[in-house]
């Protein structure tokens, strides 16, 4: 995973997301930077469709920026009261829109569809929702949410005039490939959550002995005080009995040089 920026664990496969984001994390720790790596490591895993539309957004950005301009071209003919306008932008919406679906991936199921659909349509109708798509970073549908859309600009990206119905076999085909999704993400989540315990108890292991080392070393640190203080303590006496024999020799040196006289 070396390299991997902010920005590449949106696009990566869905099952590389949570042991990259893990790696990025403790680089950004190793580095010292504790604040970067706890938001890292609450970096949400990207939905399907959400990692659909992200891979998207890098691959056809030209396509995306069309789509995006087209909202740009709504909002201008709503305010300017152009309905003739406004039908023809509505009708290149939805054409757009099934066009980037189509790119996105290839049989998808009916839901999926569904929500690639209604997010790059939430990114038409709202400039911020678009910047948040041009960003490439989306996690859900949330992030694309619409709050008050405007008049004249539905959200519904399809003119279906009813719902397209799915086969028996076809549904039990998409529960079985949606079940086994959520078989592997259970089972990522898991080996994650296992290695995040080996991670911790490496820790404290390394912990306890570092402590164990710090312990040795303050006991040696005590005993070295002990013998510096005993042999400070040597040393005064030797130094007041030097003192006292130089006083004695310098008064018989004296006794010596009198007499003498």
């Amino acid at each position: 995973m070396d390299g991997v920026t902010e920005d590449d664990l949106y696009t990566l496969p869905r099952d590389e997301f949570v042991p990259a984001r893990r790696d990025l994390a403790r680089a950004a720790r190793a580095a010292g930077d504790r604040e970067a790596a706890a938001r890292i490591e609450k970096l949400p895993k990207p939905t399907t469709a959400a990692w659909l539309l992200n891979r998207l957004v890098r691959a056809h950005p030209d396509e995306v920026e069309e789509l995006l301009a087209v909202g740009d071209g709504l909002r201008t003919a709503h305010e300017d009261g152009a309905g003739s306008r406004l039908r023809e932008l509505v009708q290149e919406r939805t054409r757009l829109v099934d066009r980037l679906v189509t790119l996105a991936g290839e049989a998808l199921s009916e839901a999926i569809t569904r929500e690639l659909a209604e997010m790059l349509s939430a990114a038409v109708a709202d400039p911020s929702s678009g910047e948040r798509l041009r960003a490439a970073r989306l996690a859900a549908a949330r992030d694309l949410v619409v709050a008050e859309p405007w008049p004249g600009l539905t959200i519904a990206p399809r003119s279906d005039p009813a719902p397209r119905r799915e086969s028996p076999s076809a549904r039990r085909k998409a529960a079985l490939t949606q079940a086994k999704a959520a078989v592997k993400d259970a089972e990522a989540q898991r080996a994650e959550a296992d290695r995040a315990v080996g991670d911790a108890e490496t820790a404290v292991a390394e912990a306890e002995s570092r402590v164990r080392e710090l312990n040795a070393a303050l006991d040696a640190a005590e005993h070295a005080e002990l013998d510096a203080r005993r042999t400070l303590q040597t040393a005064r006496r030797d130094a007041k009995a030097a003192e006292r024999a130089a006083g004695l020799a310098w008064r018989k040196l004296q006794q010596v040089e009198s007499a003498e006289d």
